[in-house]
């Protein structure tokens, strides 16, 4: 087998996506994570001089990690001397998502609103294409049937152009290990080198049962005191989910009824396809816990998941 070159690779796309683009205006669907900032490079580095040509668009779903929309728009100021478009539609898909118990159906609710956003964005900016990050693990596990990745539209039966999309996904063949390859090749900023995989829904999928804007809210805390606590080169993805049941606990010497709060922490043994539970120090346990009792209102129970995947999924959902 060849072995894989990051500068290789990254050559061979720009050359694609000029040939695919031919001039047209294009749309870059922007996360905050580290495979759609790929993306934009390699389409900045494809149109080199005509920045005019691209417009990165970042939604505020209501369901993104804590201060992610401005730091992402900061880093775009700084370093691209660009403005990253904001469409804030955070009431739009807490509206869709009210009721849905699903995990699928959260993914299907949310791959609709997105794209219907998407589409009206291409046709607001008047670009021709869309330029997203889906990567191969995502189509793998959607291809299986393991879980829908709502970004994954041709294999899971979803026609782009229903959308009026124009679709690009420069990374469908790689894994994350060699996006994260692309990204050094490519100079981007080691913070999100680092930074924690995410996935698309947000935390539609990290909040078991109804997604409401008191649960996002609790889960988003918890996420940025387990992430702030992580630094282990050997973690993969360490992250919170609200449970949907209830338990006793108690406070100020009193009993209440509060939620619970399960936390997952893996290293990947291959592609993200298999990972083992990363085997964290005790002391770092009860620190996480103790910070999330205290600084999270409502959360009276912390359990600590030990799944291997498989039969577990990474995500719980």
């Amino acid at each position: 087998m060849e072995r894989f070159g990051p500068r290789k690779f990254i050559s061979k796309k720009i050359q694609t996506f000029r040939s695919f683009a031919d001039g047209k205006k294009i749309l870059v669907a922007i996360s905050g994570g580290i495979d759609s900032l790929v993306c934009f490079e390699i389409v900045l580095n494809a149109v080199k001089d005509q920045k005019d040509r691209i417009v990165p668009l970042i939604l505020e779903t209501g369901l993104l990690r804590e201060n992610e929309v401005r730091e992402t728009q900061d880093h775009f100021n700084k370093k691209y001397r660009i403005e990253l478009q904001k469409w804030d539609r955070q009431d739009e898909f807490l509206s869709a998502l009210k009721g849905i118990i699903l995990p699928e159906e959260k993914r299907k609710i949310f791959r609709d609103v997105f794209y219907r956003n998407m589409s009206q964005a291409m046709r607001s900016y008047s670009t021709d294409i869309l330029v997203q990050g889906t990567i191969l693990p995502d189509i793998i596990e959607t291809q299986k049937g393991i879980k829908l990745h709502f970004n994954v539209l041709h294999e899971s039966g979803v026609n782009p152009l229903n959308y009026g999309l124009g679709l690009f996904e420069p990374l469908k063949e790689l894994t994350k290990a060699r996006v994260r390859m692309v990204a050094r090749s490519l100079g981007i900023h080691p913070r999100y080198l680092r930074i924690q995989p995410f996935p698309g829904p947000g935390f539609a999928i990290r909040i078991s049962g109804e997604v409401t804007a008191e649960r996002v809210k609790k889960i988003r805390k918890a996420t940025t005191i387990v992430e702030s606590e992580l630094n282990s080169p050997k973690i993969f993805q360490g992250f919170p989910v609200l449970l949907v049941d209830k338990v006793t606990g108690i406070q100020n010497d009193t009993s209440v009824t509060g939620d619970i709060i399960a936390i997952r922490i893996v290293e990947v043994t291959k592609d993200s396809l298999l990972a083992r539970p990363y085997r964290v120090p005790w002391l770092k346990i009860e620190k996480i816990t103790k910070r999330i009792l205290n600084e999270v209102p409502g959360i009276v129970r912390i359990l600590y998941d030990v799944t291997p995947k498989p039969p577990g999924t990474i995500e719980f959902a």
